[in-house]
């Protein structure tokens, strides 16, 4: 136990394992395998046995897998496998809300409400009691299960939601979509719309904001560790996302301990 103590991750193994997660991971070290066996069998060898002790000890292998491993399987068609059958909206992620509401009246509306500044070279960045009430409201979250975090969220959402936990994850239903978060998302995103309510943002424009402010993130909402930039996912402590790992030549702020990323740069993004 000690020498596999750093190594174990048990959000993602015993009663909490992912199936889908692992199954992938199972099925891509087979191929891997396969491959180097070409080349070179007792090289394989020691590939498949460290490969299938990191999937027992962390649930996966692969940075990301919790997040794109289900829904590859949905894509699949073979969600039904592992007692999971998503709904017709579940590849919509929150951020995809930033559409319903025009860009342009939600970034006028945190500036009048006090929440965003601008500095004298035109880079924005959070008032200084905007990011207090936003992180105290993060901790509060932070402390919470993920029963109590899915609440939460379905509380913010713009609207009749119900939330729940799947694959390591957080819900929401409602309104004919259902939306997967991470725990770090989550937490953010229920916090971010709390605090936008107490500054009286229009309701409106609160769930759409929640995406672009998570790049203001000065520590991470599941941990609480420090927050930096990065020039490419591998870079980050070993981890990353769906959306990093299928384009690693994006920046990305992510957490200094626990490696989460909180979010992927694009080219329109203005730093603070």
């Amino acid at each position: 136990m000690a020498l596999t103590g750093p190594i174990r991750r048990p959000e993602y193994t015993g009663e909490r394992r992912c199936w889908p997660c692992t199954v992938v991971n199972v099925v891509l070290l087979l191929v891997i395998t396969a491959a180097i066996a070409v080349l070179s069998v007792p090289v394989a060898l020691v590939v498949a046995i460290s490969g299938a002790a990191l999937v027992y000890l962390r649930g996966y292998v692969v940075p990301g897998t919790p997040e794109f491993a289900p829904k590859l399987v949905a894509r699949l068609g073979l969600s039904s496998l592992f007692g999971y059958v998503p709904d017709e909206g579940e590849e919509r992620r929150s951020d995809e809300l930033s559409e319903v509401t025009n860009g342009e009246d939600v970034l006028l509306a945190l500036f009048e409400r006090g929440v965003l500044k601008e500095d004298a070279d035109g880079a924005l960045f959070l008032s200084d009691a905007f990011w207090s009430a936003w992180e105290a409201e993060m901790a509060t979250l932070r402390d919470r299960d993920d029963d109590g975090v899915a609440a939460a969220v379905a509380a913010a959402a713009p609207f009749e939601a119900a939330g729940g936990t799947r694959f390591d994850g957080i819900t929401v239903e409602g309104n004919g979509q259902s939306i997967w978060l991470s725990r770090a998302h989550a937490i953010a995103d229920a916090a971010a719309v709390r605090t936008l309510a107490d500054f009286e943002v229009p309701e409106s424009a609160r769930a759409p904001a929640t995406t672009a402010l998570r790049m203001f993130l000065e520590v991470c909402p599941r941990c609480g560790g420090p927050t930096a930039e990065t020039t490419t996912a591998s870079d980050c402590c070993g981890s990353g996302t769906v959306g990093s790992f299928d384009t690693p030549e994006n920046e990305v702020l992510a957490c200094t301990d626990c490696g989460e990323i909180l979010y992927v740069y694009d080219e329109a993004d203005e730093r603070k």
